[in-house]
């Protein structure tokens, strides 16, 4: 047990990498507190589900648009300063949301503005966050400390939403945003502590336009790179956006109430904690491409088999295991970019990534809510899944078969 718990919080003994997770780990949960508790104030001021959705969805814009631009300042400028930046531009969202809600007057157009602007903090913030992680401990630690960072944002996850509703009660709607806006100060903390490596200014001058361009052109000439980020936006637009329909399973598939959807909303986030100590448990995976194909299609094949349990144990069981998967399959990918992609190209390819990962998610709800709407909830699953599956086999077992062999 000793040496489990060792090999599994090995990347802590990166003194810059502790202050990374811990300083993050604060911020997520004041995140999901702050959209927990946005969600409900917009459907409160709304009474529209669909004004609910739609603050998700118009957040992905700003990701679509800026990401890219995003990857090539992370590559171009000290990744110290973008942080400082992208994180004061959330906390003046936070602290903006909590004033506009205490003064009773916030209304949805505020939250949506709020929102996008947080879409595009994140563009830039993510691109120079995910390459800076190699940077901070050593390589055949990073599989673990991008599995570290998942539990960080997930765990944050299982306990984030919960706290939600005793504070509400106890501070109100505006006071969540004002602990929100609180948390920062572990970001800003963390930042300030942390040794950055020295800052190499590019010998190649050349404008932004023409660094974006150079990215894009890396990640198509390259057939493992563009293979994984296929893989990846395919999942992530018909597959992964599975989560947004859970409370229809809770309601009209197993006939439960608003306790069960919170149940079996949580459970993802609880097999994506187990799974990711066990990956970082086992240290440096010399066989990361087999894992990510193993992964993916378990992901897929556990979602089918999600959608058309009518019991509800197995149904949570197979929502830990569906969390697990997709977890797995995502960290592997975010490492298998970053090993495999030069330092000077690792902002712009990660970018890359964020618009698949964080972008194409919830751009898929539109179309995967229009499938459950016509074909039913076990059938748009099963049809989301299966593409992503398929999709995953074709590319990794027939197109570029050198993504299994990856160490």
């Amino acid at each position: 047990m000793a040496v489990f718990v060792g090999e599994t919080f090995r990347p802590m003994r990166h003194r810059n990498y502790l202050y990374y997770w811990l300083g993050f780990l604060v911020s997520n949960a004041g995140a999901w507190i702050q959209s927990v508790a946005q969600g409900w104030l917009v459907y409160e001021i709304s009474g529209s589900a669909a004004w609910v959705g739609m603050i998700g969805f118009v957040r992905a814009f700003p990701l679509i648009i800026l990401s890219l631009i995003g990857g090539a300042v992370a590559d171009r400028f000290p990744k110290k300063r973008i942080l400082y930046i992208t994180q004061s531009v959330q906390l003046f969202s936070a602290i903006m949301l909590g004033t506009l809600t205490a003064l009773d007057v916030v209304q949805v157009w505020h939250v949506i503005l709020l929102s996008s602007l947080n879409g595009a903090a994140t563009a830039f913030d993510n691109p120079a966050r995910q390459a800076l992680v190699p940077n901070l401990v050593d390589k055949e630690d990073l599989h673990a400390a991008i599995s570290l960072n998942a539990i960080a944002f997930n765990g944050a996850a299982i306990f984030g939403p919960s706290l939600t509703g005793i504070l509400v009660p106890a501070v109100g709607l505006a006071g969540c945003f004002f602990i929100n806006a609180a948390t920062f100060g572990a970001v800003f903390l963390a930042v300030t502590l942390m040794e950055f490596p020295a800052h190499t200014p590019r010998t190649k001058k050349q404008g932004m336009v023409r660094d974006v361009l150079e990215g894009l052109k890396y990640v198509a000439t390259n057939p493992v790179m563009l293979a994984l980020i296929s893989m990846a936006a395919v999942a992530s637009f018909m597959a992964r956006p599975y989560q947004q329909f859970i409370v229809v399973f809770a309601k009209d598939v197993l006939h439960g109430d608003v306790g069960l959807a919170g149940l079996m909303q949580s459970a993802p986030a609880l097999g994506t904690v187990i799974f990711m100590l066990t990956i970082a448990s086992l240290g440096n995976i010399q066989w990361k491409g087999k894992l990510l194909v193993t992964a993916g299609l378990s992901f897929a094949a556990a979602m089918i088999a999600f959608s058309w349990s009518r019991n509800i144990y197995l149904s949570m069981a197979l929502l830990v295991i569906v969390g697990g998967m997709n977890m797995t399959w995502q960290t592997t990918i975010n490492t298998l970019l970053q090993t495999n992609s030069p330092a000077e190209m690792r902002g712009r390819v990660m970018a890359s990534y964020t618009i698949t990962a964080l972008a194409m998610q919830p751009l898929g709800q539109g179309p995967m809510g229009l499938s459950v709407a016509n074909l039913g909830p076990s059938w748009a699953l099963t049809l989301g899944a299966g593409v992503s599956g398929l999709w995953i086999a074709y590319m990794a077992l027939v197109r570029v078969r050198q993504v299994t062999k990856l160490p």
